[in-house]
């Protein structure tokens, strides 16, 4: 159980730290959503790296073989965010059923920066069945 408890810890601060990025590049610096959602990944992946690897699964594995899957996992689930990403914005402009939502969220929030909101929770759910199944196995 308490290994569960640390990978959650760990998912809200990569969570935090991909959407503090996503929202400084995208939202204040009005950078590309695509760029600022990669490199908000990326930031989050290398925290997600370091921290599963030294703190929650302590693992011992060859870090050449745990570095190569751990990149073909976030790569993969980058794919499945980005395709979620891509899909929640065409959804927000084109879909009439959701123009009173998008009206709503435009309150708060850029929709484009609700549909990272949305594409990250694809990746947390995809990354971590892998991580724990594939890449920190011991």
């Amino acid at each position: 159980m308490l290994h569960f408890i640390k990978y959650n810890a760990i998912g809200v601060m990569n969570t935090l730290i991909t959407l503090a990025t996503v929202w400084i590049l995208h939202q204040w610096l009005n950078w590309n959503v695509e760029l600022s959602n990669f490199l908000g990944f990326v930031a989050g992946g290398i925290n997600s790296y370091l921290m599963n690897r030294i703190w929650n699964f302590k693992s011992h594995n060859q870090k050449r073989t745990e570095v190569l899957r751990f990149a073909i996992v976030f790569l993969c689930s980058y794919g499945l965010n980005l395709a979620a990403l891509e899909g929640t914005k065409y959804m927000l402009a084109h879909v009439g059923a959701l123009h009173e939502f998008t009206v709503w969220i435009s309150q708060f929030m850029k929709p484009t920066f609700f549909a990272n909101i949305v594409a990250n929770i694809v990746y947390v759910l995809v990354s971590y069945t892998l991580y724990k199944k594939w890449v920190f196995k011991k």
